[in-house]
């Protein structure tokens, strides 16, 4: 009987799968999202529009809403690229690239759908929950404890409302249809900053 030793080359299970093929499928499922909504998408359509068999997608996703949610996770890319030092510069990071996101052609169709179909699918918006709104919510929850330690904020800052301003401020502006630009963003971040900052004047 043959031995593995910790020098030996472990081969995955099956057939190495192929990162062409899976961004084939999920920009197809981005695709499809932004022009029938989650309601109307189904696996069939996915797999048809990438050129791939439905085995395919269900190797890789074990249901529609995972696989929603992992296109909306690449289309999201990091929830936090490199962030400047200074809290308010990367408050403004953070929201611009939730901007550009929201901004990409079919992005606020696609934000719309989802949390249309969330009522009548809880697997879709926990998912939803887990691997895209809760790691953005830790990220901006970072900069500011970093931000209280440094003695920039009010005791009695609320936090959770500033959070909702900023993140609230970038869809309620989007669905006027309004340009979410980088002046715009910079100053809602200034308007909320100025809030729980404390002046340094």
């Amino acid at each position: 009987m043959s031995s593995v030793t910790a020098d030996s080359p472990v081969r995955p299970a099956g057939r190495p799968r192929d990162d062409r093929i899976t961004a084939a499928i999920l920009e197809a499922t981005l695709a499809l999202l932004a022009d029938r909504g989650y309601a109307a998408l189904s696996i069939a359509a996915v797999a048809e529009a990438a050129g791939v068999g439905k085995p395919a997608i269900y190797r890789r996703y074990g249901s529609k809403a995972e696989l929603v949610v992992a296109a909306i996770d690449v289309l999201a890319e990091e929830p936090a690229p490199e962030l400047p030092d200074d809290t308010r510069d990367a408050l403004t990071a953070l929201l611009a690239a939730t901007a550009a996101v929201i901004g990409t052609p079919g992005g606020l169709a696609i934000m719309g759908s989802l949390l249309a179909a969330g009522s009548s699918d809880p697997e879709l918006i926990e998912a939803f929950r887990e691997r895209i709104v809760r790691p953005r919510h830790e990220v901006v929850d970072a900069v500011m404890a970093r931000a209280a330690e440094r003695g920039e904020l009010h005791t009695d800052a609320d936090l959770e409302a500033l959070d909702a301003m900023l993140f609230g401020a970038v869809l309620a502006r989007a669905t006027l249809g309004e340009r979410l630009d980088r002046a715009w963003v910079e100053r809602i971040v200034d308007t909320a900053w100025a809030a729980v900052a404390v002046d340094r004047a």
